[in-house]
């Protein structure tokens, strides 16, 4: 308490609304799988946990139908916070194949009050990223120019701010990647503490690179997905050059306070920025059972609450 006087005092304040997200119960597609994991459980067992907000996820596993929805989150005192869409932008070959998808995405966001829809690329860049060194920069500046749009467009048609997940074996993971399309798309970032210190860091406790980069572009984080890495994995990983996906199959990314990011020190950070939006604990568990994503999920929240950072 003490240290929280005296950084309001000098000005230093931090204001995080945390939510979850169907992922954190192994959900990344919208059949429910790789976990399997029912909707109504996921939305049952988040609102059991403790959160009052969450990501709809992949589109077509929560109900899409605005009376629906809104009934289940209201019978479980739940909210949404943003909304959930991934593209492979190496596919996509203008705005206008994917506007419909997102005019009723951000319909149904407008709809249950909320401002932000996070978008991320899942595009083909091989097993290790290799394809990216043959990336030519007019399809680069393809890609930037499809994201600004979508950008554009959400703001200007439905007032929902779309920002980038840069994510593990993308076209945006690497921090020369994300500091390109920041400058060529103007768009803010939902920062992945995790994904960010897997591609950028070093397996080391105490690792700093999500720290480091929160404190260099703070104007751009707009939203957060906390999350971090199992050093001890992570050394197997490059020991044995595996790639990302046997990464995750080995629960590469852990629960937040065993692994390599100190979110005290991460709560530090928040504090010196002035963070004050959503932080979202996004756990990638795609062999957990249910009950394991729940234990976690609690676990997880919990600790938040235990370092102040809720």
């Amino acid at each position: 308490p003490e240290n929280h006087r005296n950084l309001k005092e000098i000005g230093i304040s931090m204001k995080v609304t945390i939510a979850t997200a169907p992922c954190s119960w192994g959900v990344w597609y919208p059949d429910g799988t790789p976990s399997g994991t029912p909707w109504n459980t996921f939305l049952d067992q988040a609102a059991s946990a403790g959160y009052q907000a969450l990501e709809l996820g992949p589109i077509g596993y929560l109900p899409a139908n605005f009376q629906e929805l809104s009934t289940e989150l209201e019978k479980r005192s739940l909210s949404v916070c943003a909304g959930t869409t991934c593209y492979a932008f190496d596919q996509i070959s203008n705005l206008e194949s994917i506007r419909e998808e997102l005019n009723s995405l951000c319909t149904l966001l407008v709809q249950m009050n909320a401002k932000y829809l996070v978008t991320m690329d899942e595009s083909n860049v091989g097993r290790f990223g290799e394809k990216k060194s043959d990336l030519t920069p007019s399809q680069s500046n393809k890609y930037f120019r499809i994201i600004r749009e979508m950008a554009t467009f959400t703001f200007q048609e439905h007032g929902i701010k779309t920002v980038f997940h840069p994510h593990i074996k993308s076209l945006y993971e690497y921090e020369k990647e994300i500091q390109n399309l920041m400058e060529a798309t103007g768009i803010d970032l939902c920062f992945d503490t995790g994904h960010h210190a897997y591609s950028n860091g070093s397996p080391e406790a105490g690792d700093r690179s999500a720290l480091d980069f929160l404190l260099k572009y703070p104007e751009r984080i707009a939203y957060l997905h906390f999350k971090n890495v199992d050093g001890q994995i992570k050394k197997r990983v490059l020991e044995e050059n595996l790639d990302s996906d046997q990464a995750f199959d080995l629960d590469v990314m852990c629960d937040l306070e065993d692994g390599i990011i100190d979110f005290r020190e991460l709560k530090t950070v928040l504090e010196t920025i002035n963070f004050e939006g959503i932080g979202v604990i996004e756990q990638d568990m795609p062999r957990a059972t249910t009950d394991q994503a729940f234990t976690s999920a609690k676990r997880n929240l919990n600790f938040l609450k235990q370092i102040d950072l809720v």
